[in-house]
């Protein structure tokens, strides 16, 4: 899975996977979370949101458990 850097003050890259719909966001506190069956329009939202993590926490967090 290829990660981008993404401008965000609390996420530093994000990554998808397009094969099995698993995105991987690391953070800058250097936590990592995997997310499962992620719509691929779901992380694209993300990537072009203007804020990453006001995005994460509204459709992301808890919503994609792996």
């Amino acid at each position: 899975m290829k990660m981008q850097p993404v401008k965000s003050s609390k996420i530093n890259l994000i990554g998808y996977d397009k094969q099995t719909h698993k995105m991987r966001v690391s953070f800058r506190q250097n936590k990592l979370a995997d997310f499962c069956y992620v719509p691929e329009g779901v992380f694209s939202a993300f990537l072009n949101s203007r804020s990453k993590n006001r995005f994460f926490k509204r459709h992301i967090q808890n919503k994609f458990p792996c």
